[in-house]
Order: structure tokens, then C-alpha cells, then sequence
């Protein structure tokens, strides 16, 4: 009997020690535990903006990354719009964006080798799923800015100033089911009639829209809807320059940075110099300014962004046509376009 119940000891502990070296040795032919980066392999690529030429700060991301693993998976590109990122070997999709009004995806096989795979250049396209509306009015045409080959921004909805006005003076509710089916409102400047008690209706819809996550850029005259959104703010002064020799002078470092300027001046088409002649001795707490008029003090701002609930109303003091044709100018309104 008890030879019997040794027999039944030592039979167990046999099949016991099988059991753990056959775990061990099951454990051991994992080739890369959880966490374990040895099976990426890095992708290279040149990004371009629609013009042709290198675009700095765009995203290049691999679209399906592994999960539990860690590795590059995501980066931005230099000032030469290059950047990597990792991925496994095999077919994989590469996603470019910058903000959400341009994005690209491009297929590329990568290898695995550890010299990297080189996925060529990609050049970012508008971002069509991102609705844009642009407001035609009587003084400046953002239009033709954004449809300009430097941006190469050219699918948008149009409407007119003329249109919205009828429909908020009719009703506001209407008007910002509308309007709250675009991420992004140009605005274009109605030379002085939005002073007009008819564009009330329209200003403050504006306001709604904005406050509830929407995003506008508006020139000139539209500080008209900044004193009726940001009410016993904006109040006029008197400008204290020169308009013939008015220059621009960038104050926030990132936007002097990517347009490669801290000063700027043109020669406006329609001759009203930097257009800055509205200089106003209080601003909301929350203004952010871009860009002043060289040489004034206080400073005349003429680039000015305010934020309001989840949205913001960047406003220029000058008609945006008129930067048009100048491939340094233009990189104004790149710059808050991509940076949606």
C-alpha cells in the first residue's frame, strides 16, 4: 500500500515538472514580448504643402498602429518637411495632416530592414469632410485668397452678407442651424455697412455660432461684429500713423517663425496702405494679438484673435486680397487656416 502511494507521489511530480518546463520553453519561443519595439522598423517621408514646397509642422502619422507596443508612431515635420515614424513590416497606410482643413493618405509597403523605408513626398490636399463657408460681401474677396495655388484651398460653400442678414433679421434660430454645420466661416469685409442696426441680427448669430464651437476669420469691417459679440469692447479711437507708411510688425513668436518675418509691408490695391485706421483703447481680457502697426504706442493691433465659449473670431484690420500675390504675405492666412 505504501509503495503504491509512492508510486502516485512521484508520477505527480513528473507530470508537474513537465507541465513548467513546457510552459518555459512555450515562453521562450516568443519572439517579442508585449511592449517590445524590436519588430518596427522606421519609415521616412517629404512633406509638401498644395504648392509644392516643404511644409514644416505637418503630422505624419501611421494610420493602424500596433497596440501594446511602443514605438514612433506619430510625428511632426521640420522646417525641410521631413519626419519618420515606425511601423511593422508589410503594407501600411500613412496618414498627413496638418490642423483639419488639409489632410493625405498614402499607402507604402515597409520593409523590414533597418535602413528604414523611404516613402517618398506626399503633398497635403484640402480636407474636404471639413465644411467651410465663405460670406461674399463688398470689399474684399477671401475668396480668391484661399483659392490661390500657395493654398490651394478651393472647395468651400459660398453664400452673400446680403442673404445672411435677410435670414437672421427673419430668424436667428434658422440662421445658426446654418451656420453650425461649418467648422470654418470666412468673412468677408462689407466696407462699413455692418455699422448698419440691419446687421445686428447677423452680428450676434455670429456670436452664437462662435460660442459654440464655431471658428471665424473676418477683415476689415468686421470689427463691427466684434462690438456687438464683445459688448463696451472695441471702442473706437483715433489712429495715430501714417497709412502711406504704415508697416506690419508680427509680435507673436510662432507666427513670425513660420512666415519667416517679423516685419512686413505692401502696397494695397485699392490704396489704403495696411488699411490700419481703427485703433481701439480697450480689448477683451482674452485678446490675442498677432500683429500691430510698426511704430505705434500703444500698439495698434491689427492681426487680433478672441476666443468665446469653444470658438474664436480671428480679425484682421486690412482686406486679405491684398497679400494675395506676395508668396510671404500669403503665409498669413496660412497659418490660421492650418492651424484649425
Amino acid at each position: 500500500m505504501k509503495r503504491n502511494s509512492l508510486f502516485v507521489f512521484l508520477l505527480s511530480c513528473t507530470l508537474i515538472l513537465g507541465l513548467f518546463l513546457s510552459g518555459c520553453t512555450k515562453k521562450e519561443s516568443n519572439p517579442a514580448s508585449p511592449g517590445d519595439p524590436s519588430n518596427l522598423y522606421w519609415v521616412m517621408a517629404v512633406i509638401l504643402n498644395p504648392s509644392g514646397q516643404p511644409q514644416g509642422g505637418a503630422l505624419l502619422a501611421l494610420k493602424n498602429p500596433p497596440q501594446g507596443v511602443n514605438g514612433v508612431f506619430s510625428a511632426n515635420s521640420d522646417s525641410l518637411g521631413k519626419a519618420s515614424v515606425q511601423s511593422p513590416s508589410g503594407a501600411q497606410t500613412l496618414v498627413v495632416s496638418i490642423g483639419s482643413a488639409f489632410l493625405t493618405e498614402i499607402q507604402v509597403n515597409v520593409a523590414a530592414s533597418s535602413g528604414g523605408t523611404n516613402a517618398g513626398t506626399v503633398t497635403l490636399h484640402q480636407n474636404t469632410t471639413v465644411k467651410v463657408l465663405v460670406v461674399h460681401a463688398s470689399a474684399e474677396t477671401l475668396e480668391d485668397v484661399l483659392r490661390d495655388p500657395k493654398i490651394g484651398f478651393n472647395t468651400f460653400d459660398e453664400t452673400t452678407i446680403y442673404a445672411l442678414i435677410d435670414s437672421a433679421n427673419a430668424d436667428t434660430t434658422r440662421l445658426l442651424n446654418y451656420l453650425k454645420q461649418y467648422t470654418l466661416i470666412f468673412s468677408d469685409c462689407d466696407g462699413g455697412s455692418e455699422g448698419s442696426s440691419d446687421y445686428e441680427g447677423l452680428s450676434l448669430t455670429y456670436g452664437k455660432y462662435v460660442q459654440q464651437g464655431g471658428k471665424m476669420y473676418g477683415g476689415h469691417y468686421n470689427y463691427y461684429h466684434l462690438q456687438r459679440i464683445w459688448p463696451t469692447y472695441y471702442t473706437m479711437g483715433d489712429y495715430q500713423g501714417n497709412s502711406s507708411n504704415d508697416s506690419l510688425s508680427i509680435v507673436d513668436a510662432n507666427l513670425s517663425t513660420y512666415v519667416g518675418f517679423s516685419v512686413a509691408k505692401w502696397i494695397s490695391i485699392d490704396s489704403r496702405g495696411l488699411s490700419g485706421y481703427e485703433k481701439f483703447s480697450n480689448l477683451p481680457a482674452n485678446t490675442k494679438i498677432y500683429g500691430v502697426i510698426r511704430g505705434t504706442s500703444p500698439a495698434v493691433a491689427v492681426i487680433a484673435e478672441n476666443r468665446l465659449g469653444l470658438g474664436k473670431y480671428l480679425w484682421t484690420d486690412y482686406h486679405n486680397q491684398d497679400i494675395k500675390d506676395d508668396p510671404q504675405l500669403i503665409k498669413l492666412v496660412q497659418y490660421f487656416l492650418y492651424s484649425l
